[in-house]
């Protein structure tokens, strides 16, 4: 009986923080998970659990390519996943969140929470072995891989706003059929990531047939404040009370949970359909114990080009028009700063023109300045204009600065 063996090599970088909780809470909320050496890990569960729900919708044999139990009958996975160890220096950084309240900015009761999340650009290698998969299952994985690549199909948690992107360096296969490669496949060792024997380049096309894509070149008209309440150091705190959000290696950034947070009120606001809303966006209802993850998903911002300065503030008393006592504060933040945010819709959106419209009112409003983003937008902090948008690679910037909607969603 001749059998087959495959092994893919891949080796990424994080295009975006990623989040993947060890159960522990030392430090945060949600601590990464560490390696012997002290390095982030992913673990293989990870990998087999999100490709797996992506095949449980894509994929017609997800059964038999993924094995199963059903009472006394079973049939092993043909799909093995391998951890993902660090290859590069990496770091790993606190983020604060807090739910808030839809009908005002202001956080809700007991909602407040941390989690740790490995920096973005740490490389990662890994390692996945396909058994006696037939070309039909091949193709399966692949695009998995391709959606992986295209930014659509995350890793860890909270992954639709703007958390576990990554991006493909390199992708090598190996292919053993026995009997005839038995001495071949002895003599090859899977695990030696820096040898190349046996392993030659595969191609991953990237596919945006799941999904439709934009894709935003924006322009800070001002400030942005999104401030991180976590001191890296002694010097973040000797000249400003507050900094903004920034990377390890001091990289302004704006995540993806603030940019979902302002367009999906501003969404919710335009569509004035609750139902509409939910299927877009997700729910979570505590009442009746259901919820739904969300079908559109946000990048993180790294912003550039801009200059940080300190603003030093005070609070000033309405009726005597002086300054309140302990009112003074610092803050850092960044001005006039350039950045791009890319934006993804599941195809399986009820309505997607509907969708399509909706989100270019919105994306109108904050190119006009009636949308803001992050903290302290009653002063003036969080604006943006839009230099550029794109519609899976088709230009609407002439349509958006126009003002035509139905243009920009392609209608």
């Amino acid at each position: 009986m001749t059998e087959k063996i495959q092994y893919y090599k891949m080796k990424f970088r994080l295009a975006s923080p990623l989040a993947v909780g060890s159960g522990e809470n030392s430090h945060t909320d949600s601590d990464v998970i560490l390696d012997s050496r002290g390095l982030p890990v992913i673990p293989a569960t990870a990998f087999a659990g999100v490709i797996r729900h992506y095949l449980d919708i894509e994929c017609d044999d997800k059964n038999e390519f993924f094995g199963y139990i059903d009472g006394e009958t079973s049939f092993e996975s043909k799909v093995k996943c391998y951890d993902a160890v660090s290859i590069s220096d990496s770091y790993t950084a606190v983020r604060d969140s807090v739910a808030l309240k839809e009908e005002e900015k202001v956080g809700k009761d007991g909602a407040k929470f941390d989690l740790e999340a490995v920096e973005t650009n740490a490389e990662f290698i890994t390692l996945f072995e396909l058994h006696d998969a037939d070309e039909t299952q091949q193709n399966d994985f692949k695009d998995a891989i391709s959606a992986m690549q295209s930014g659509f199909l995350r890793i860890g948690s909270k992954t639709s706003r703007g958390y576990g992107q990554i991006e493909i360096l390199d992708l090598k296969k190996a292919e053993f059929t026995f009997p005839a490669d038995r001495k071949k496949w002895l003599d090859f060792s899977p695990y030696d990531f820096d040898s190349d024997a046996c392993y030659q380049p595969e191609t991953i096309e990237e596919s945006h047939q799941k999904f439709t894509k934009i894709s935003l070149e924006l322009k800070q008209q001002g400030a942005i404040s999104i401030r991180s309440y976590t001191v890296k150091n002694a010097e973040d705190i000797s000249s400003a009370d507050y900094i903004q959000l920034s990377t390890n290696d001091d990289v302004p950034v704006i995540p993806g949970t603030s940019w979902a947070g302002a367009f999906r009120k501003r969404f919710d606001e335009f569509a004035q359909n609750k139902k509409f809303l939910e299927d877009v966006w997700g729910f979570v209802n505590e009442e009746k114990q259901t919820q739904q993850k969300s079908k559109i998903y946000f990048s993180e911002s790294r912003l550039s080009g801009g200059t940080s300065r300190i603003i030093t503030r005070t609070s000033i008393d309405r009726f005597s028009a002086g300054v309140k006592n302990h009112s003074l504060y610092s803050e850092k933040t960044y001005y006039h700063g350039n950045c791009s945010l890319e934006i993804y819709i599941k195809n399986t959106v009820s309505d997607m023109q509907k969708c399509l419209q909706i989100l270019s009112a919105v994306l109108c409003d904050l190119d006009r300045g009636y949308l803001a983003v992050g903290g302290l937008t009653s002063v003036g902090r969080g604006l943006f204009s839009v230099e550029k948008i794109f519609i899976n690679e088709d230009d609407r910037t002439d349509a958006l600065k126009s003002g035509n909607i139905k243009a920009v969603a392609g209608g």
